[in-house]
């Protein structure tokens, strides 16, 4: 529009210059060649790329007809060159959809077991055009939260204050044996007036009625539920549920509802003592992040990490469907929870973030099939809202297998990065098993566990760079967690082997 301004400032000066007899005749402009400065009158300047003559005496009336005529089509090259970017721009702002086999080509009437990933990886996002957010902070301020503790999470919420802005709704919830709205949700328009209702009200007292709490969070998040807008709620806690409904089943209960809203719950655990059981089961049905802070002085450093993600959401209400073929038996979901009802399965997240991947990973047995036979496996559909368009995306994907009788074709095949995390997955569901021995007094069955997953991820070996380095990762993490079983405190372990398991299953980063 800058330019199209210096054009009408151009008009209107040779248009002044035709009607000023007194300056008529004393009027000149001279054009060196292509591309240079046009000087009329002080402070205008124009560049042009046609081609006058030079040391020519332009008339005004002439100069009114080149200038107009420059407007008009600079006019055209900048609606072309707009719908071009508008095209191209469109064109990348949809979710990436990959669907693909860890053996896209199978062996020959052979009943081997297959891994089917569909991965979405979220588009680019300008953090300047990023979506309002709904957030409601839940803030622990029973008797344990004392001292540095509930000083760090005033501070933390304060940290949401000043990185929201005025297209932002906050509302912030405290409990203690009742739970209590401390700031009804509202625009963060009067930041100053936030801050000091936070440092307010804000003390420690009282039990742990961690359930009122994120039941209130929950109902002032959905007084301003908007579809197109972040609605997410970020639960801190350093303790136990001690009064109220405290059972994990009922807390999921209400982590299911608030996901049904479109509503994530982040959960950050602060110390050794909270439900590490509690506070994942909570992320997990609603699908938001869980983090583990042991210090309290690094809960600023969670909250910054936390609202990065929220702040770079591109796709809301995501559903995953997959229909395989009769013969196709879906076995089992490795890493997400969803449904498998008979040949169909379902699985909803509930948000995703730009440049982030994001993946459902099914266990299937193909049908039997012959040398150089191609069948459709599965049909898969995603649909989802996507925040950049505002509107509700489809995307729908056909994954075949092919059959052979080569060894060699079936190894070339084999797409490493799938197979690798499968692996990974796997390993995830063995440190389940792993925890379960550790809670029954059975340390040394769990390190073996753990070592095993170590050695059996180290013995693999990949080409694809990608590939390799997930498993040297995972293979290190292991390592690690058998090392610390020792060595570490008890409670401060399972809490850090539960977040890392969460952080595999739901691929947070």
């Amino acid at each position: 529009m800058a330019v199209l301004q210096i054009f009408d400032n151009f008009i209107q000066q040779t248009d002044n210059l035709a009607h000023d007899k007194m300056n008529n005749r004393g009027t000149t402009l001279r054009v060196l060649h292509r591309g240079t400065i046009v000087l009329l009158k002080p402070a205008i300047l124009i560049k042009t790329d046609m081609l006058i003559k030079p040391d020519i005496l332009i008339k005004p009336a002439t100069l009114i007809k080149q200038a107009a005529r420059i407007k008009q089509m600079t006019l055209l090259l900048l609606l072309f060159l707009f719908s071009l970017f508008g095209v191209a721009k469109a064109a990348t702002q949809v979710v990436n959809v990959k669907s693909e086999l860890a053996a896209p080509v199978m062996l020959a009437n052979s009943e081997d077991k297959n891994y089917l990933k569909i991965s979405l990886t979220g588009f680019n996002l300008d953090s300047t055009r990023r979506s309002p957010i709904n957030l409601a902070l839940v803030i622990d301020r029973s008797t344990s939260m004392s001292g540095e503790r509930i000083e760090k999470a005033r501070e933390a919420a304060i940290l949401a204050v000043n990185m929201l802005n005025i297209t932002d709704t906050l509302s912030v919830v405290a409990y203690d044996n009742h739970a209590e709205v401390i700031i009804p949700a509202t625009k963060v328009t009067d930041k100053p007036a936030l801050i000091a209702s936070i440092q307010q009200h804000i003390h420690p007292r009282g039990m742990t009625a961690l359930f009122a709490g994120v039941s209130m969070g929950i109902g002032q998040v959905d007084k301003h539920l908007n579809r197109e807008q972040v609605n997410r709620i970020i639960l801190i806690s350093d303790g136990q549920a001690n009064t109220g409904p405290t059972s994990i089943s009922e807390l999921s209960d209400l982590a299911r509802m608030a996901a049904k809203k479109g509503i994530a719950i982040t959960t950050i655990g602060l110390g050794q003592d909270y439900n590490e059981d509690l506070m994942t089961a909570i992320a997990g049905y609603s699908d938001g992040n869980h983090t583990f802070v042991a210090n309290s002085a690094d809960l600023e450093k969670a909250f910054t990490k936390e609202f990065q993600d929220v702040m770079s959401v591109v796709a809301q209400d995501i559903v995953v469907q997959i229909k395989t073929g009769d013969k196709v038996k879906p076995v089992r979901l490795l890493g997400r929870d969803g449904d498998i009802l008979g040949n169909t399965v379902n699985v909803k997240l509930n948000q995703l973030y730009s440049n982030q991947e994001k993946y459902i990973l099914l266990e299937v047995i193909p049908e039997k099939g012959t040398d150089k036979q191609q069948k459709d496996l599965a049909d898969v559909s995603i649909s989802y809202l996507n925040l950049s368009s505002k509107k509700q995306d489809q995307i729908n994907e056909r994954v075949t297998v092919s059959y052979s009788q080569s060894v060699e074709k079936v190894n070339d095949a084999v797409q490493e990065e799938v197979l690798a995390e499968s692996e990974i997955q796997k390993t995830a569901l063995a440190n389940d098993e792993a925890i379960k021995l550790i809670d029954a007094g059975r340390k040394d069955e769990a390190k073996k566990v753990l070592e095993s997953n170590a050695s059996k991820l180290d013995s693999m070996s990949f080409s694809s760079p990608v590939a390799e380095k997930k498993v040297r990762e995972s293979t290190n993490k292991q390592r690690k967690l058998a090392d610390d079983i020792d060595s570490k405190d008890a409670a401060t372990y399972r809490k850090e082997l539960k977040e890392q398991n969460y952080n595999v299953k739901q691929q947070q980063k």
